[in-house]
């Protein structure tokens, strides 16, 4: 009996000492978000200013113009680069301009007919703002993988707007009665402190590429210097709100 307890307790040690060790291995970590991707942006959309400013109320009184008929397309471009997953930055330029034909709402010339000029307004915004994304841009899957996904956006930002004013055509001298006609030319220009907000959703048409729906409102405000066919000088207002459509290229 003593030696069958000794053959199996030998037996048992020779297998121990047959079997090589087990060595623990670090776990694995988990893939590294990657980096979300910057953006290229290009809008198109409708800029309607606002004319909330004592030039535009003295114009519309003076002459068949509204403040609406400047309504017309705006083109934009951004540049967006992440923060993180739930801010990014955005760097913006926009173009618009418009031309209006109005006459005097009071006055015809002799013949009868109307006393006719053209207006026109130009702005270019150079702007940057800071864009919040509360659902995030990605959801991120274990291991890494960021999916896509429809996100909402709101932001606000500052910059200038480079601006030019101008009316051609013909205009009324009231030094003389009763008034004379005359051909001119008035045009100013300057650069004038933007503020705005804006709220926008991207909804991905594949991995890169998303439809962008974006609305902004704008402030700004300038000085308006020169006669203008005889209205006083005051401040020009030139901001508004603006929608648009467009596309957004992550590379």
């Amino acid at each position: 009996m003593r030696r069958a307890v000794f053959a199996i307790a030998a037996a048992t040690l020779l297998l121990l000492a047959s079997t090589p060790p087990v060595t623990a291995h670090p776990p694995v970590p988990p893939r590294p978000p990657q980096p979300a991707e910057s953006a290229f942006q290009i809008r198109l959309g409708a800029f309607m200013p606002a004319g909330d400013s004592g030039f535009w109320e003295d114009t519309e009184d003076v002459f068949t113009l509204d403040v609406s008929d400047f309504d017309d397309f705006m083109l934009g471009l951004t540049f967006v680069r992440p923060v993180s997953n739930e801010v990014e930055i955005g760097i913006n330029v926009d173009f618009y301009e418009e031309t209006v034909l109005s006459e005097y709402r009071d006055y015809v010339d002799e013949a009868g007919f109307a006393i006719l000029h053209d207006t026109e307004l130009s702005l270019i915004p150079l702007t940057a703002d800071i864009r919040f994304i509360p659902g995030g841009r990605y959801r991120i899957r274990p291991g890494g993988r960021h999916i896509v996904k429809p996100i909402f956006y709101l932001g606000a930002g500052l910059g200038l707007t480079f601006w030019e004013y101008e009316e051609y055509g013909d205009f009324l001298d009231f030094t003389f009665d009763p008034p004379e006609i005359f051909l001119d030319r008035f045009v100013d220009e300057g650069v004038a402190f933007e503020a705005h907000v804006l709220g926008g959703v991207e909804i991905p048409v594949s991995r890169m590429t998303n439809l962008l729906l974006e609305a902004r409102f704008s402030a700004s405000e300038d000085d308006l210097e020169g006669d203008f066919a005889g209205l006083p000088e005051t401040d020009l207002d030139l901001g508004g709100s603006s929608i648009y459509g467009g596309l957004s290229f992550r590379f």
